[in-house]
């Protein structure tokens, strides 16, 4: 799950900030040919903790499903499913 959000919105976010902050890419890759490197690895440096950082999320969703089925542990799949069931109702009427 963390691998699919990372390669789903990895590449949105290194847009959005390259976006916001062109110079911290343009800066890298000034970095790397100062050190003898090809300009793309600057950008590799600046790019690709970006993408990790966005699979980040998907950690918490999945533990937010492990303390949810854990509070359930005694429930077999239809209590499971009648209270997602409520859930959803609570969620939709505060909408």
């Amino acid at each position: 799950m963390t691998i699919v959000f990372s390669v789903l919105m990895g590449p949105a976010l290194v847009v959005a900030v390259r976006s916001w902050w062109p110079s911290l890419f343009d800066n890298a890759k000034d970095v790397a040919v100062m050190y003898g490197s090809d300009p793309a690895l600057g950008f590799l440096f600046i790019a690709a903790p970006l993408m990790v950082a966005a699979g980040l999320p998907a950690w918490w969703v999945l533990g937010a499903c492990v303390r949810w089925l854990d509070k359930r542990r005694d429930k077999d799949i239809g209590d499971l499913a009648r209270d997602a069931a409520a859930i959803v109702k609570d969620v939709r009427g505060g909408l």
